[in-house]
């Protein structure tokens, strides 16, 4: 009878560890966390291009850099499809020519990495847009809209 109890209780135990560790899903990313970190993405975007228009290569080397990290934040990865880690990327990949171009002082360089930056971030939205992962913020966005404003 105590091999029993003993055998049930450990198997409760067990059980409740696993539900405790494994049974609520993460957290989804939700319009109150990825509309401030795509404001800090648009942010560093601006701040690029205002580097580039005054030939500010610290100011590029600087935003483009801190752009690439925002890109590795766990806010970022709004799908875990192999086309959105594709596109996360090729993002990357643009953001290393932007900084390499200011390293160098070659504005024209960093320029065509910014152009080839703006290139990857509307196709990647249109991407989330077309396959569900940007309901959260595209929803919020569109409530801020002076069109959608209630009298």
């Amino acid at each position: 009878m105590k091999k029993v109890l003993f055998a049930s209780l450990v198997t409760f135990i067990s059980a409740w560890g696993a539900w405790q560790l494994y049974g609520d899903p993460p957290p989804q990313v939700g319009p109150d966390r990825l509309k401030p970190f795509m404001q800090r993405k648009l942010d560093h975007s601006k701040a690029i291009l205002e580097g580039l228009a005054l030939e500010d290569f610290k100011k590029i080397a600087e935003n483009s850099q801190a752009l690439s990290l925002l890109s590795l934040e766990s806010s970022w990865n709004v799908l875990t499809t192999e086309e959105y880690l594709r596109q996360s990327m090729d993002f990357r990949r643009a953001l290393r020519v932007i900084t390499s171009g200011a390293r160098e002082k070659n504005v024209d360089r960093a320029a065509l990495g910014y152009v080839n930056l703006t290139v990857r971030c509307v196709e990647c939205h249109s991407y989330l847009r077309n396959n569900g992962g940007a309901a959260a913020f595209e929803k919020d966005a569109q409530s801020d809209t002076p069109a959608n404003a209630k009298p």
